[in-house]
């Protein structure tokens, strides 16, 4: 049974690329365009990795992982961060909940490695 990852970031382009490198591993992607939207899947649905975005509309990436750690369902949920932004320009407390960060651009075997590394087996 393949595993699903959810994927939030208002671009299109890096949605479609994120979905194309993952769907390489046989990961089923669920792409939404920003963190409500997100919110909204996570409560309705089982997934494995959320993948998110900083800077997004509605709700943003580190707003979106507080929310995520007060689902029961998904408290323990590997969360990755692919971000324009390096993790330092953020203090410790509002980064609290994620697994890993990646810094964009990244390539697809980088992302892939990330991914297969957090992923429950």
């Amino acid at each position: 049974m393949s595993k699903t990852i959810v994927h939030a970031d208002d671009s299109a382009a890096v949605r479609r690329w994120v979905a194309e490198q993952l769907n390489d591993l046989n990961l089923k992607v669920v792409s939404v365009s920003d963190g409500e939207a997100a919110l909204s899947v996570l409560r309705e649905s089982p997934c494995d990795l959320l993948l998110t975005d900083l800077e997004m509309p509605n709700l943003d990436g580190l707003a979106l992982v507080s929310a995520v750690r007060e689902l029961p369902a998904h408290r323990f949920l590997p969360v990755l961060v692919l971000s324009c932004r390096h993790p330092s320009e953020f203090e410790a407390h509002r980064r609290r909940g994620v697994t890993g960060w990646m810094v964009k651009p990244i390539d697809a075997e980088h992302l892939c490695r990330w991914v297969r590394r957090v992923l429950p087996e």
